[in-house]
């Protein structure tokens, strides 16, 4: 069955307006997850690390920046940023803030790729216009 050219637009119309909300959609899960939940700081990872004391080695993590972000104690600018022992309260926050940010980052890819869609089917209906 061959499609007349008002069904074509209409078709066209429909993908557009489903590629435009899932956008905004994805925009909004961006939004709430920044505005609510602590983001872990851009490029950071974290690092665990060995340390060795009077009751033998134990394993901590800390946070690590390609450039000197965290502010210490002392004032100074630092790569990295002490954390602690797993499971502790720092700990699980410091993986909260990496989950939230990657979360983040899934979602910019998602949006990245609707939003050449978007531009994909524009184009397209700029074409059947002629």
């Amino acid at each position: 069955m061959v499609k007349t050219k008002q069904q074509q637009q209409l078709d066209l119309a429909g993908r557009i307006e489903k590629v435009i909300a899932l956008i905004d959609e994805i925009s909004r899960e961006i939004d709430s997850i920044q505005a609510n939940s602590p983001v872990a700081p851009p490029a950071c990872s974290l690092v665990r690390f060995r340390a060795k004391g009077k009751g033998g080695a134990y394993w901590y993590y800390k946070w690590q920046s390609p450039q000197p972000i965290f502010v210490t104690k002392k004032g100074n600018s630092s790569r990295y940023k002490y954390i602690g022992k797993a499971g502790s309260p720092a700990f699980l926050e410091a993986v909260e803030m990496m989950r939230n940010r990657t979360s983040i980052s899934a979602r910019q890819q998602v949006l990245h790729t609707l939003e050449l869609g978007r531009e994909d089917l524009l184009t397209e209906a700029s074409r059947t216009r002629d």
